[in-house]
């Protein structure tokens, strides 16, 4: 039987890895890690052009239309073997101040389900994330 993860345990996986996330724990029992992800607006636009409406209707929309999809399938594709892992992709909202559209990628870890190779897979799959968020580019 495989030893289930204690909260101590997944709290010092991250902090080990320097990885830059909120760890909670809802009302069920489970640990939520949540990771802010952002799409910086010269990922969209290929000129400069001050931010308005439409440069946030557009990140927006790049996020929602590309990003998402995207990201889905390649977390999927990451994952051969293993127990499935399935972040939770939600909007956050626009920083003008930072020129981008940030979104939320969240990981629900059910300590009876979750062993040390799910928390690694995890944390696999957040480096394949920023890896290819940092390769977006303008279409």
């Amino acid at each position: 039987m495989e030893v289930c993860l204690q909260k101590e345990a997944i709290i010092a996986a991250f902090e080990r890895e320097r990885l830059n996330v909120e760890i909670t724990e809802n009302k069920n029992g489970q640990i939520v890690v949540s990771r802010m992800c952002e799409l910086k607006k010269h990922q969209v636009f290929s000129q400069d052009i001050p931010w308005d409406d439409s440069v946030e209707k557009a990140l927006k929309d790049k996020v929602s239309l590309k990003v998402k999809p995207d990201l889905r399938k390649m977390i999927v594709q990451e994952q051969r073997t293993g127990k499935p892992i399935k972040p939770i992709l939600t909007l956050a909202g626009p920083l003008p101040k930072r020129n981008s559209f940030t979104f939320d990628l969240v990981f629900m870890f059910r300590l009876e389900q979750s062993d040390n190779q799910v928390l690694e897979d995890t944390i696999q799959l957040i480096y394949k994330i920023d890896e290819y968020l940092e390769a977006v580019q303008p279409a």
